[in-house]
């Protein structure tokens, strides 16, 4: 990253997850610990698939946007639709600035609307396969909707990185305001469930499933009973900009972004290692200009697997040491793929903003092979004023976001 004087910071949050839309039922949800994961009938009829359980976007009603947009929109760019119409009002705009970018991706596109593709091709039916249905399934197909729909005109950027992808279009973000290639951005990512995801995992042997009769409790990152994570669906997107940006029109800053890092791991397509995840952590301490004993909470990715909350948490201690405070929240949320980044950061700046840290929800007894550190097993308060939030993805993806509390 060029040195410069330019400070990069939030102003604005939209949310839509499992607990419904905004930013604020995210919060009160991960706060309540209400429980969202359930049983999915697809995949009970589905013997060959171990893992029963999923956590969805509750029903929600998308007719306040216009057709026109709407006819063209899959689920995960409805989703998307919302939460950047929140963050745009959040930071205090009703409509998109003049040449905002847009840094926002997908783990894939809408599997649902790919399959009646298929179904209709394999059926010798071509005819019913419509313009509409091909603008869903591109791979920048929320990015290219969304931004059509709001008029969003500056770059538009779908980075594409599995599970890190919120979290690296955040740290795009970051880094194109820093160096001036933009002034504001929206970014982050965004999912849709299907059950497809579970089966996939499946087979991987990634996903949880000793507590399919009690759906609540079956993502347990670090805790000794963990069989792996729950598949889960949302979207998480904020907007940031310089500080001279928001200084100028008055707006509230959320959060100050410090450090961004990203790496690649080379050794293992499914699972990273220690060192990997270690080297990644301290290149963003670098990027940030802080010391290790300076960061209050560590948020980690931890899913749930048993391999990678292993990785996750060595590499933790090897940066940090025993002391440091550690939380996941995929305990609440199961595992929204490629809106899980930035939708937990959505949550992280109201730890910052309230000084409360959220447990890991289903965290028992941690795994002894986890590194002896500080786990949130309940709800703490805490001036927390750094936290440093990791994603990381199958095929090797890396990255650590770091967060201050605005001064």
């Amino acid at each position: 990253m060029p040195a410069n004087n330019t400070k990069v910071v939030i102003t604005g949050a939209g949310a839509v997850s499992p607990y419904g839309a905004g930013a604020a039922a995210l919060w009160d949800g991960i706060l309540a610990g209400r429980g969202c994961m359930h049983t999915v009938p697809e995949l009970e009829a589905l013997p060959m698939v171990k893992t029963k359980v999923a956590a969805t976007v509750p029903e929600m009603d998308f007719s306040y946007i216009p057709r026109r947009d709407r006819r063209s929109m899959s689920r995960m760019a409805l989703y998307a639709y919302a939460a950047a119409q929140e963050a745009l009002r959040h930071a205090g705009y009703e409509s998109a600035p003049q040449g905002l970018g847009f840094f926002m991706g997908s783990t894939l596109n809408s599997i649902s609307v790919w399959m009646q593709i298929t179904s209709h091709c394999h059926g010798g039916h071509l005819e019913l396969v419509k313009t509409s249905d091909f603008l869903q399934i591109m791979n920048h197909s929320p990015l290219a909707t969304v931004s059509q729909a709001l008029k969003i005109n500056g770059p538009c950027v779908g980075a594409s990185d599995a599970c890190a992808t919120g979290l690296m279009n955040a740290g795009l973000a970051y880094m194109a305001v820093k160096t001036g290639f933009v002034k504001q951005a929206l970014c982050g990512g965004t999912e849709e469930y299907h059950p497809m995801f579970s089966a996939c995992f499946d087979i991987m042997q990634a996903t949880s499933h000793n507590f399919n009769d009690r759906p609540a409790e079956a993502c347990r990152p670090f805790d000794k009973d963990r069989t792996g994570l729950v598949a889960s669906e949302g979207c998480g997107l904020l907007f940031v900009e310089s500080e001279e940006s928001a200084k100028a029109r008055g707006a509230e800053i959320l959060a100050e972004i410090i450090g961004f890092a990203s790496n690649t791991e080379t050794e293992n397509m499914a699972y990273p290692s220690a060192e990997t995840l270690r080297e990644c952590m301290q290149a963003a301490l670098a990027d940030a200009g802080i010391q290790p004993e300076e960061v209050d909470l560590l948020n980690a990715h931890a899913t749930g697997t048993v391999i990678g909350d292993i990785a996750e948490t060595q590499a933790a201690a090897a940066v940090f040491g025993p002391g440091v405070k550690i939380n996941s929240l995929k305990g609440h949320l199961g595992h929204t793929m490629g809106a899980s980044g930035s939708l937990e950061t959505v949550a992280c700046l109201e730890t910052l903003r309230r000084g409360v840290i959220p447990p890991t929800q289903n965290l028992h007894a941690p795994d002894e092979r986890c590194a002896r550190l500080e786990y949130v097993r309940q709800t703490e308060e805490s001036p927390v004023k750094i936290i440093l939030k990791n994603s990381f993805a199958i095929g090797g993806n890396n990255c650590s976001l770091i967060l201050r509390r605005p001064q």
